[in-house]
């Protein structure tokens, strides 16, 4: 499960790091992609570490070479209530959260920011639901 914003291209789906007015900046982690026009990214020489950091390609396009642009999202039901959903890359752990304090206090939230509270929750406690809005 992924989040943000990705484009079609080409009959294949990208992630998109920056929308520029007409430019879309593609980004793929498939090295065949280089093939396909996609330059890999050179990090900055000031990174710590970098030879652990994911190899990258990217492309710029023109807009109207995308066939779709969309953004996908996730909520959860948790006991009969829609919440704001993230989780980390594997998948394993899943994080409620809410703005509304008493739906948190009836569910069990802590708090974790001044307006804002997160849950721990395991995937058979809640229904994912996935939102795909196209931009």
């Amino acid at each position: 499960m992924e989040k943000g914003t990705f484009a079609k291209y080409k009959n294949k789906i990208f992630r998109v790091s920056n929308i520029n007015g007409d430019n879309i900046r593609l980004v793929s982690e498939d090295l065949a992609d280089l093939n396909n026009g996609f330059k890999e990214k050179i990090y900055s020489g000031n990174i710590k570490d970098s030879t652990n950091l994911p190899r990258l390609y990217i492309k710029e396009v023109k807009k109207k070479e995308i066939d779709e642009i969309f953004e996908v999202d996730y909520k959860a039901r948790h006991k009969g209530h829609i919440f704001n959903l993230s989780f980390n890359a594997a998948g394993s752990q899943f994080r409620l959260g809410t703005t509304n304090a008493e739906l948190a206090k009836q569910n069990g939230f802590e708090r974790t920011d001044k307006y804002y509270y997160e849950k721990i929750v395991t995937q058979d406690e809640i229904e994912v639901l996935k939102f795909t809005k196209n931009l």
